[in-house]
């Protein structure tokens, strides 16, 4: 009883050392990874390929076997011999030579390095997932700052209105619809609340632990999910097109596929190498009659399947050319997708770079607009007409912000690799 109270302390510490611990995007990606049962799974996969590998590296090497039998034997009367122990002990070598000549441990080879491939991909599907997760979340809080902008806003222009309304003017109206865009503007933010939720979910299951926004960190710190921040288009687009992707994951998963298909393909060229067996045998026999020792080489080889394996082969040659256009198809695909997100990467920068400007000169507005309408020289729709010009600016700001980050994993994540 008392372990299990002491284990439960130890958690019980550990979780609150992980809620106290603020997390960066590469700490978010060290829980990720560390939590995922499928790397586990992957880990697991490349052992068994190990010794797959090296069980085929093994069967090309010669088989020695000893048997021994022994027995008692007992005869008729009238055979004259002797009922008595008899037996027999044997040494064998065979040799598969087929294995020997063809290098059979090549495709265990290339499937042990396949997966460890594929646990290298598994590991970038988990950065790519949490890193879209982490910065769904920072355009979501950084929108959520918006919202309490705005309805801090509308409080303070409600007060304005007050007091226009203290001095005798007839604002009602005005009270009326500055309430209303109050109300729609709580409805949204709640609708918020329920996306950031969602989004700390799939981030907590990653992570194997309860994470809150306040959990999250981010560059900048708090200040950054209020403010927008600078991008520079033109150094977008130098950093986009700054690694060759022919050393990527995929591309150099498609071709060990091919490797794969071509060995099989061209081991069933051996398929004509003879198994050779060589063996020596003593018997320990009281009959007089029967011989001390046995010697033989057996040579032996399918005569009559040579037909179905030539077919084979030609199976495994048609097989091994397919893959190859496969891999063709793959690389221009690749190659498109590249260039499509490098394009799509600079256009969200450009558009954020503008829509930035257009934010800002919104809000050089909006405060002279307030001046303008507590001296009356300007409505209230013309006031909540440029303050909604200035949210939906920032609005589509952070949008084409998140876009740029999403692009940006996706294009990290067709990349991995290429850069070792």
């Amino acid at each position: 009883m008392r372990i299990v109270k002491r284990l439960i302390f130890i958690a019980a510490v550990s979780l609150l050392s992980v809620r106290l611990s603020a997390l960066d995007l590469n700490g978010c990606v060290k829980m990720a990874v560390a939590n995922s049962h499928a790397l586990k799974s992957a880990d697991l996969r490349i052992n068994s390929a190990a010794s797959g590998y090296e069980s085929g590296r093994r069967s090309r090497f010669p088989v020695l076997a000893v048997t021994g039998e022994d027995g008692y034997n007992r005869y008729q009367r009238d055979a004259g011999l002797r009922d008595g122990l008899a037996g027999q002990l044997g040494v064998e070598f065979s040799w598969d030579t087929k294995k020997a000549l063809s290098g059979y441990q090549e495709l265990s080879r290339l499937e042990l390095e396949k997966a460890r491939l594929l646990r290298e991909l598994s590991e970038k599907d988990i950065v790519r997932a949490v890193t879209r997760d982490y910065y769904e979340l920072y355009i979501l809080l950084g929108k959520r700052a918006d919202y309490r902008e705005a309805r801090d806003y509308f409080s303070s222009h409600i007060e304005d209105i007050a007091k226009l309304e203290a001095a005798g003017l007839d604002v009602k109206l005005d009270r009326v619809r500055a309430e209303i865009q109050l109300r729609s503007l709580e409805l949204t933010a709640r609708e918020l609340e329920t996306d950031i939720a969602g989004v700390l979910k799939a981030l907590s299951s990653a992570a194997g632990a309860e994470l809150r926004a306040e959990d999250i960190v981010y560059e900048g710190g708090s200040e950054a999910l209020v403010r927008l921040p600078a991008l520079d288009p033109a150094s977008v687009a130098a950093s986009t097109r700054s690694a060759d992707a022919a050393g990527a994951f995929s591309a150099r998963l498609d071709r060990l596929e091919t490797s794969s298909v071509f060995e099989a393909y061209r081991q069933s060229k051996f398929v004509y190498a003879p198994t050779l067996q060589l063996g020596v045998s003593r018997n320990l026999d009281i009959d007089p009659a029967t011989q001390l020792y046995r010697t033989f080489v057996l040579v032996s080889l399918d005569v009559f399947d040579f037909g179905a394996r030539a077919e084979e082969g030609k199976s495994l040659l048609h097989d091994y050319e397919a893959r190859k256009e496969a891999e063709l198809e793959g690389q221009k695909q690749l190659r498109l997708e590249l260039s499509r997100l490098t394009a799509e990467i600079d256009s969200a920068a450009v558009s954020y770079a503008g829509l930035k400007n257009n934010y800002e000169a919104a809000a050089g507005n909006l405060e002279t607009a307030k001046l303008y309408y507590t001296k009356g020289k300007i409505k209230e729709t013309d006031l909540l007409s440029i303050f909604s010009e200035y949210l939906e600016a920032k609005q589509q700001s952070r949008d084409a912000l998140g876009r740029y980050f999403g692009k940006k994993a996706e294009l990290a994540y067709l990349r991995a690799g290429a850069e070792k």
